[in-house]
């Protein structure tokens, strides 16, 4: 009764590690989180040749990354090719204002996971902030 106990839950380890090395990610992804109690609504598409598009809304405020990403061992390395917005307007009371350039933004290291085929949750390696999206398409 143990051995059979045992080879159930190896069996059970198996089919995750085969669920997480066999994860297709192409799709449409949505998530949320609250960063000094403002929500931010993060949608992302993952397109074939590991390109992605990934936007964050608050209000209405937005803003998007796009580049491509390396998946190996449960770690997603993203790269960043382009970003918006690209400038940001500075006010200068009272004669006016202008606009400065906006960084590229870091692309990012994750540590990932799938507690079943439509949830994903990227864990910042660096930041260490957690982010959980489920697949919408």
């Amino acid at each position: 009764m143990q051995s059979l106990r045992r080879a159930a839950v190896m069996l059970g380890l198996a089919a995750v590690a085969h669920l997480a090395a066999g994860q297709n990610l192409m799709g449409k992804w949505v998530g949320s989180a609250a960063v000094n109690g403002e929500r931010i609504a993060f949608t992302m598409t993952i397109t074939a040749g590991n390109h992605y598009i990934e936007t964050a809304q608050a209000g209405t405020l937005m803003t998007t990354q796009s580049g491509t990403f390396v998946f190996s061992n449960g770690l997603m390395v993203r790269t960043v090719i382009d970003w918006n917005p690209k400038q940001q307007l500075v006010m200068d009371p009272p004669t006016g204002s202008h606009y400065v350039p906006m960084a590229k933004p870091p692309g990012g290291s994750w540590k990932v996971t799938f507690p079943n085929a439509n949830t994903m949750v990227l864990q910042d390696v660096n930041l260490k902030g957690t982010l959980t999206y489920q697949r919408v398409q």
